[in-house]
């Protein structure tokens, strides 16, 4: 996994930013969403995002030129950042997700903020164990399930916070 690397989004990676992020909704396991949003809001999703500098990372394959993963902390605040992120499963357990939650907390130090926070399903217990290796803290538990956008998540969620 020696040919990846970390970019600022790029308008040229949003169409293969947006594949992954479908193929990784579509797991079912760690999106809130099961599909992607449309191709259209996606693309201005991301054009707004790169003119107002959010802190977020595109995670490049250099053999095939492709996102293959993302994380982003964009604004819940002025000083609160609300971590997303994603790699597609023949990435994973090779140190990639540790690597751009290293960079993307830099990022947000960078940005200004003062505090990330984000929500992960309680059955993840591999993104847990990496958030909490970051300085992640639990610092609540949404049991029950809840509603997104129409879909409905049966599982509980911990939600996680880190003070910059």
């Amino acid at each position: 996994m020696g040919h990846i690397h970390f970019i600022q989004p790029e308008e040229r990676y949003i169409r293969s930013y947006w594949e992954t992020f479908d193929r990784i909704a579509k797991e079912k396991k760690y999106l809130a969403s099961e599909e992607a949003f449309p191709f259209d809001s996606t693309v201005q999703f991301i054009n707004r995002s790169i003119r107002r500098g959010f802190p977020q990372i595109f995670i490049i394959d250099r053999d095939t030129d492709v996102c293959v993963g993302w994380c982003d902390a964009l604004p819940k605040t002025d000083e609160v950042g609300y971590l997303g992120m994603g790699l597609l499963p023949e990435y994973r357990e090779h140190g990639i997700g540790t690597q751009v939650l290293r960079a993307i907390i830099e990022k947000c130090r960078k940005f200004g903020y003062k505090k990330i926070e984000l929500d992960v399903l309680k059955s993840n217990s591999r993104a847990i164990h990496v958030y909490e290796k970051a300085g992640f803290e639990q610092v609540a538990l949404i049991t029950g399930g809840f509603q997104c956008r129409n879909t409905l998540i049966k599982e509980d969620v911990i939600q996680m916070s880190l003070e910059l």
